[in-house]
């Protein structure tokens, strides 16, 4: 599996209008989004998007080109020790390539479906934390989404699987960027907690999650 980082203004403009003015994990604005109607209005279009992702990047001082570079060789410095880690916690190997696609979005979706991903370009360490986090999604889905997300509901898998990436912080902290943690969000810090826990006691990914779907 390898992954590639790339830029398309049309994807970047899309997320931005989906995502930018908040979601089901926050109802706040992002700064991007923020930035976008202080110019074109309160309901900005696909084209008024289209033409903030144009000149955005170097209003913010990044050159595009060269933090997809930048991005590429800061994931592939981990790529391989990664990989590794996460075929021996899951048991399973992605069975795809994946795209890792920059964005001005701070809320960054994934898709398995589209084996791709969104990566925020702000900040240059995104590309690996981000990574690491939206392909233990992956992994969680090949070994465990499949059958567990119609048994439990979207809803609950949801909470299982943003929690399980509390595993990154046990098995990959080395690999993530200097100070960087994958902290998860506030309604999960229980959860993860008895996922370390479990983890912990078991080192069998299968039995953590049993465990935690039945509680």
């Amino acid at each position: 599996m390898k992954v590639t980082f790339v830029y398309d203004p049309e994807k970047d403009a899309e997320i931005l209008l989906k995502f930018g003015k908040g979601g089901s994990h926050s109802a706040r604005p992002i700064e991007a989004y923020q930035a976008l109607i202080a110019t074109a209005g309160s309901e900005p279009t696909q084209a008024d998007a289209k033409a903030f992702v144009a000149t955005y990047p170097s209003q913010i001082g990044i050159d595009i080109p060269s933090r997809v570079r930048e991005d590429q060789a800061e994931w592939d410095s981990v790529a391989d020790a990664f990989t590794h880690r996460a075929e021996q916690v899951f048991g399973v190997a992605l069975p795809h390539d994946v795209i890792a696609y920059l964005t001005v979005s701070g809320r960054c979706p994934y898709n398995i479906n589209q084996n791709l991903y969104f990566v925020y370009m702000k900040y240059p360490h995104k590309a690996r934390s981000t990574s690491m986090h939206e392909l233990w999604h992956f992994y969680t889905w090949y070994r465990l989404g499949r059958i567990w997300e119609a048994k439990l509901g979207k809803a609950r898998y949801e909470d299982l699987k943003e929690s399980l990436t509390v595993l990154l912080n046990i098995e990959c902290a080395d690999l993530m960027p200097e100070g960087i943690t994958d902290k998860g969000y506030s309604q999960h810090q229980e959860l993860r907690a008895e996922i370390a826990k479990a983890w912990a006691a078991t080192g069998d990914i299968e039995a953590v999650w049993q465990r935690l779907a039945a509680a």
